[in-house]
This record gives C-alpha cells, sequence and structure tokens, in this order.
C-alpha cells in the first residue's frame, strides 16, 4: 500500500538507504582486497620451496626455512572474545619473537619455558610449531578458506541491497516493517552461510557460494515480500514508522 509519508518518515528512509553504503564498503575490501590477498599468500606458501640448507637467512624469504627454536614463554588464556593464545621463542640469528594461534591446543598448551621445538618460518613469520610429531598451526599460516571469505562478502553486498530497498520503501510511502527487515536477515545469513559450509567441505570455488547464495536470497526476500506486504509470516513484529 502507497501513502504519503511523513517528512520523519523519508528522512528515515533516506538515512536507511544511506546507510547502505558501510555494508556495499565492506562488500567491495572483502571481494577486491581480502580474497585476492588471501589467495595469492596461500598460493605462494603452498608453491614455496624449502630453503638451501647453505644459504644465509634472511628477515623476510620467499622460501620455507625450519628453524629450532628455545620457547621462552607462552600464554593460554581462554576468555571468550578476550582469549590469547601465544608463544614467545627464540631462534636467533634466523628468528625470535611472538606467535598467535587460534587454540590451546594440540601443542601449545604442552609448551613450557625451555621446551625445544621446530619451526616453520615462510615471509619472516613462523607458519607453525612441531614437536615429537605433534603440530600446530599459527594464525598467520595462509588457510584456503576463501569460500568464507566469500560468503561474507556476498552477504555484505546483499545486506546493503536490501537495505537501500527497505529505505526506498519508506522513502516513498510504501509499507515496511521491522519483522520484514528481521526476516530478510536471517534468510541472507542462511543462504550465504549454508553454501559457504557446502563449499568447503566438497572442495568447491569460492565462487560457486555467490553463484548459490543471490538467487536464494533473492528469492526469499521476494517471496516474503509476497506472502505479506504488510508484514513477514511468522513474525509478530511492528511496522516501522510511517
Amino acid at each position: 500500500m502507497i501513502h504519503r509519508p511523513s517528512p520523519w518518515t523519508r528522512t528515515g528512509g533516506a538515512l536507511l538507504a544511506a546507510a547502505a553504503l558501510a555494508p556495499a564498503a565492506a562488500a567491495w575490501y572483502l571481494f577486491a582486497v581480502l580474497l585476492p590477498d588471501d589467495a595469492e599468500r596461500h598460493r605462494s606458501y603452498t608453491a614455496a620451496a624449502p630453503c638451501p640448507a647453505t644459504s644465509p637467512g634472511a628477515a623476510v624469504e620467499e622460501c620455507v626455512r625450519t628453524v629450532p627454536f628455545t620457547v621462552t614463554g607462552t600464554l593460554v588464556r581462554n576468555a571468550g572474545k578476550s582469549s590469547e593464545f601465544r608463544a614467545t621463542l627464540d631462534g636467533a640469528p634466523l628468528w625470535s619473537g611472538e606467535v598467535r594461534f587460534g587454540g590451546a591446543g594440540p601443542l601449545l598448551e604442552d609448551l613450557k619455558p625451555g621446551d625445544r621445538v621446530e619451526g616453520t618460518v615462510w615471509r619472516g613469520r613462523v607458519m607453525g610449531l612441531e614437536r615429537a610429531g605433534v603440530a600446530q598451526r599459527s594464525s598467520d599460516k595462509p588457510r584456503d578458506d576463501a569460500q568464507f571469505t566469500a560468503a561474507a562478502g556476498t552477504f555484505a553486498a546483499l545486506l546493503a541491497l536490501f537495505t537501500a530497498a527497505l529505505g526506498a520503501l519508506l522513502f516513498t510511502g510504501r509499507r515496511a516493517t521491522l519483522a520484514l527487515a528481521r526476516s530478510l536477515f536471517l534468510w541472507t545469513l542462511l543462504a550465504c552461510g549454508a553454501p559457504a559450509v557446502l563449499a568447503l567441505w566438497t572442495g568447491l570455488a569460492w565462487w560457486t557460494v555467490p553463484i548459490a547464495a543471490v538467487p536464494a536470497a533473492l528469492f526469499a526476500a521476494r517471496t516474503l515480500r509476497r506472502r505479506d506486504p504488510g508484514g513477514a509470516p511468522g513474525f509478530a513484529g511492528s511496522r516501522l514508522p510511517a
């Protein structure tokens, strides 16, 4: 239904449409910057050859070097978003410093000062540690999970689209509801997340994620809008102010 919107409603719609620039910028960064950079790092690391044993170590090397380290300290703190997992290593003169991990196990939690470990160093960063057959990758090691980056970028792009569309509905006097906005958010999240998980499990390329997610999200949005233009099915949300 179309009605004459109040000045406050038109202002709110315009601000909502303008807010779509934030997720649009996030989508651009994820697809244009982060995804290519991560892909290049993973390809380069996978293709990197071992450093010659006779070559002197440098601060940054394109080859992969195995360095013996002495553990000088560890920090394992499970505290939700404030969790920290890191080890301080001494491998002078080749490499010394702090290495961060994504979790406590399987190696970090058992390390003590004075322990000897072997580390894999590439481009001046430690990719992982190993001791007695137990290995743990560091947070710096390139990951082959571009599917999740593509899912995040696709979600951000669709969020920008739907935010702008809801803003336009308000600005032009068409009815929109908070319940519809919540439904669009949840269905878009599902439409992007499910293909990403499936693609990672099956080894499909990252570009299959947006190919599957975009039509699914658009179909869900069209269905929600057509089934109840004044509110999304299954929700009891109130209308956005008109």
